[in-house]
């Protein structure tokens, strides 16, 4: 609870939050002019498309491409600016190692998670208000879906800002160096996404941009259901389930990674 606070107390964090949100926003300005051209006198008989509005934008590829350098930014160099400045043995004498280190796994991770899980739940509710005359109230069986396109793509956006924050964090504490944590993410989210699709094209799940995006593990997840349960549910999108199982797995190694590094660093000293 202590450690939610201090995020919201930090101004960096509202400064990424900022960046961010504009940034996801602005990624899908064409697709909204767009559509409220198509839309435009026809109010209240399109389809819900402040949905699709508000997945475009924080798929968009210029707009994610804003989550590592705006993820970290909050509190990815904290760990090594303590360790750097021995505050961390005080720490330690106080709380003891293993506590310590866990704590800072979620200071460093958890303004990352909220500051991109803040920025789609805002930059949903400006879809909403835009585009929502131009669809009609939604009936109770569609209900369900909205909400859970919703929860899934928050939780989405919270992974990955938690990933890319700990990816920063562990960079910077392994490299001795608390700048690292901002440049290391968006360069390795630059160089993988550029060299999947020049080189493996095919190969879609090696791009850090389609981590967060379930439209490329759609059929490959639809398919994994087909096999394990005899049967999948044509509303339910399990393209989500491999987003969020993606994620989780890379977010476990990446604190894993984290700790040790730490951990590493405290026996240094």
């Amino acid at each position: 609870m202590r450690e939610i606070k201090n995020v919201f107390a930090n101004v960096l964090f509202w400064t990424g939050l900022a960046v961010l949100t504009a940034a996801f926003y602005l990624s899908g300005r064409e697709y909204m002019g767009q559509l409220a051209v198509l839309f435009d006198g026809q109010e209240g008989e399109g389809p819900a498309i402040w949905i699709e509005v508000f997945q475009y934008c924080i798929t968009a590829k210029n707009g994610m491409m804003f989550v590592p350098i705006c993820a970290p930014l909050a509190a990815g160099a904290c760990a090594e600016m303590e360790l750097r400045s021995r505050y961390a043995l005080f720490s330690c004498c106080r709380i003891g190692k293993r506590s310590y280190c866990r704590k800072k796994i979620w200071e460093c991770v958890l303004p990352g998670g909220l500051m991109v899980f803040c920025s789609e739940l805002l930059v949903l509710l400006l879809a909403f208000v835009r585009f929502y005359r131009f669809s009609p109230p939604p009936d109770g069986s569609e209900i369900g879906g909205i909400i859970g396109v919703i929860l899934f793509s928050l939780g989405e956006g919270f992974l990955n800002g938690m990933l890319w924050a700990g990816a920063g964090g562990t960079a910077a504490v392994l490299a001795r160096n608390p700048y690292i944590a901002y440049a290391l993410p968006f360069v390795t989210f630059y160089v993988l996404t550029v060299f999947q699709e020049r080189y493996y094209r095919s190969l879609f799940f090696l791009s850090p941009k389609c981590w967060a995006d379930p439209v490329y593990f759609r059929e490959a997840a639809s398919k994994a259901a087909l096999l394990i349960f005899g049967g999948c549910s044509e509303n339910f999108d399990f393209g989500h389930v491999f987003c969020i199982g993606i994620l989780s797995g890379m977010c476990a190694v990446c604190f894993r990674c984290f700790l040790g590094a730490v951990k590493r660093r405290l026996d240094l000293m």
